[in-house]
């Protein structure tokens, strides 16, 4: 099966261990692998978007993992090798290429893709603390949630474009969930596919309600000391931007953005 590595994560206590996604371009599953699937390579021999083929498995608990990996040479990749082509760029085209990789995500039409990418983009900004729930009997509910200091937000991607009136129940459900109880509890996605329930506290924090479209952002309502507000995809890729400018920009600036947005 010919794919590309999605995904590459180095082990945070084995620097010489990594783990990570292939996704499988002719079906578009993601598929996960450990270094030992890729016989021990090291992990500067691999990148993001290398084209490999891999024996696919798949177990009963729906998790998908990789092995005899294999990388597929291509002419490009023989004329690096050789080193006869250079490529050299400045920190400011640098900062050029990564805006316009995150910018990427305007043109993700697929809804599934669109929560995917949210997710990355809201890790990409600096929320650490964002968790997407599991997908299974996942119609009606929300397709994350984050945390950030005093804020705590419960978020729905959508694609369509009038998403009020038949979200309506839903968002009454997330404002629900908010408002009424001191801790929120979920099934969040683990890295191997998995699914692990997770506790958060909410006593004290300031409670928004989240929906991510392709729109204009701005304030819905205000119900029972929760905000509920649409929030363009595209203000989101500004934080990142303003992030990369901006050399003071701290996790309080970012607090304050995230608070404010939609104003």
């Amino acid at each position: 099966m010919i794919s590309q590595i999605k995904s590459l994560y180095r082990d945070k206590n084995n620097e010489d261990y990594y783990f990570g996604f292939i996704r499988a371009l002719d079906e578009g599953n993601d598929y996960y692998f450990k270094k030992k699937d890729f016989d021990n390579l090291p992990i500067e021999d691999i990148s993001i978007g290398m084209k490999v083929s891999f024996t696919n498995h798949d177990k009963e608990s729906g998790q998908r993992f990789a092995t005899e990996i294999k990388i597929i040479k291509s002419d490009a990749d023989s004329i690096n090798d050789s080193n006869e082509i250079v490529n050299k760029i400045g920190v400011e085209e640098y900062k050029s290429y990564l805006i316009d990789s995150i910018n990427k995500i305007k043109l993700i039409n697929d809804p599934s893709e669109f929560e995917d990418s949210v997710f990355i983009l809201l890790k990409t900004i600096g929320v650490n603390k964002t968790f997407q729930f599991d997908r299974i009997n996942q119609a009606g509910k929300a397709d994350g949630f984050f945390i950030i200091e005093n804020l705590a937000v419960m978020y729905d991607c959508t694609l369509q474009g009038n998403f009020e009136s038949f979200k309506e129940e839903q968002i009454e459900n997330y404002i629900n969930k908010l408002s009424q109880k001191a801790q929120l509890t979920f099934n969040t996605k683990k890295i191997d596919g998995g699914i692990t329930p997770k506790t958060i506290q909410l006593t004290g924090k300031s409670k928004q309600v989240w929906i991510i479209t392709k729109g204009e952002s701005k304030e819905l309502s205000d119900f029972d000391n929760v905000k509920v507000k649409e929030i363009s995809i595209y203000d989101l890729c500004e934080i990142y931007k303003k992030r990369l400018n901006d050399i003071t920009y701290d996790n309080e600036k970012l607090v304050n953005d995230l608070i404010f947005i939609g104003k």
